[in-house]
């Protein structure tokens, strides 16, 4: 088998589930209990939690643990916009867990604006800075784009919404970006950082959102997973991929005749092709059944009907099924990418030869 939709989700690093399986048979007391075993429990989450708030480069503020990254961005999201004058500003190229929760609040007669992107992916500062308002209480975009994986220029992003309103809420949804990219949180003047455990070699279920000094949000209710958070923590702690820049540099200089990178493609790990005259689900089905595993955007969203980043950047409705989303993680090899180039450029020639589209 060979993994290369790493965006969706990561196998688990073997370092991390051991001290998952240590904190299941060893230290699985509720940490919210008096007793010794309670009270080892909780000083292992609070490792967990100063070893990720380092990682981000946290000089202090609050690391809430949660159930997935959607949870996180919902519970910043609902501390910050409370009342339909909250105005809301997200960009085109959200997650699904941001974009639904603004159209539902749309819906219900909230004031919500959608900055878009330019062709290469990037965040249109300047269309943003015209969106942001004295009425404006929350921004979030994400610090990579999960289909196309643009690394958006946080510093510029935040200086432009901060130079409008200083006192927006602004929120980085970094499920994607953490530990891939060292970004620190307090020198880019975030307020607030989801961060997700699958992405990273980590167990699925477990996430947290970061909130600065000054801002405080009541934790979800109920017992913490220790071994989760622990999972996450290690996972983090151990995170290393030196040679993904090799493997990208490989992908996109030995591409099949008529494809071609979407976007600015500033991002190792997440590369977004396009295909020629060929849908990518017929690839993916292709390449799946030689257990070749590929994406065709954001998990979360692979049932829509079109694809709203890829819309944003304006390729046609018939462009954006023509593409496919190779993403890498620290288990790629260069033999992988090599595999990987010969079955598409069989699978491709074969599909034109047939006229299956």
């Amino acid at each position: 088998m060979i993994y290369l939709d790493n965006a969706a989700t990561t196998q688990i690093n073997p370092v991390a589930w051991q001290a998952m399986q240590a904190m299941e048979q060893t230290n699985f007391f509720n940490a919210n209990t008096l007793y010794l075993g309670g009270i080892r429990a909780a000083q292992a989450i609070d490792q967990a939690r100063t070893s990720l708030m380092r990682k981000l480069h946290a000089t202090g503020g609050q690391l809430i643990f949660t159930n997935t990254a959607t949870q996180a961005n919902h519970l910043i999201m609902d501390h910050c916009i409370r009342r339909p004058n909250h105005h809301l500003v997200i960009t085109a190229g959200d997650h699904n867990s941001v974009y639904l929760y603004a159209k539902a609040r749309a819906d219900q007669g909230y004031t919500v604006a959608t900055a878009p992107l330019k062709r290469d992916g990037t965040i249109d500062i300047s269309a943003l800075e015209q969106l942001i308002t004295a009425q404006t209480a929350l921004f979030v975009f994400s610090l990579v784009n999960s289909d196309i994986g643009t690394y958006q220029d946080a510093a510029a992003v935040v200086a432009a919404v901060r130079a409008r309103n200083p006192h927006t809420h602004i929120h980085a949804d970094a499920a994607q970006a953490f530990c891939k990219f060292d970004f620190d949180v307090t020198q880019l003047g975030l307020d607030s950082v989801t961060i997700c455990g699958h992405k990273i070699h980590g167990p699925k279920g477990v996430a947290a959102l970061w909130v600065r000094s000054g801002i405080n949000i009541e934790p979800p209710h109920g017992t913490l997973n220790n071994a989760a958070i622990v999972g996450l923590a290690t996972a983090a702690e151990n995170f290393a991929c030196p040679q993904v820049t090799e493997l990208h540099n490989y992908l996109v200089q030995h591409l099949p005749a008529g494809c071609h990178v979407n976007g600015i493609n500033n991002n190792p790990y997440i590369t977004n092709l396009s295909l020629p005259d060929v849908f990518g689900e017929t690839v993916l089905n292709a390449l799946s059944a030689q257990e070749i595993y590929v994406g065709l955007g954001s998990a979360c969203a692979a049932h829509a009907k079109g694809n709203r980043t890829l819309d944003a950047m304006k390729l046609t409705p018939k462009a954006q099924k023509q593409v496919l989303r190779i993403s890498l993680s620290m288990n790629n090899t260069l033999a992988d990418i090599k595999t990987f180039l010969t079955a598409l450029t069989t699978v491709l020639s074969a599909i034109r030869s047939h006229n299956i589209l």
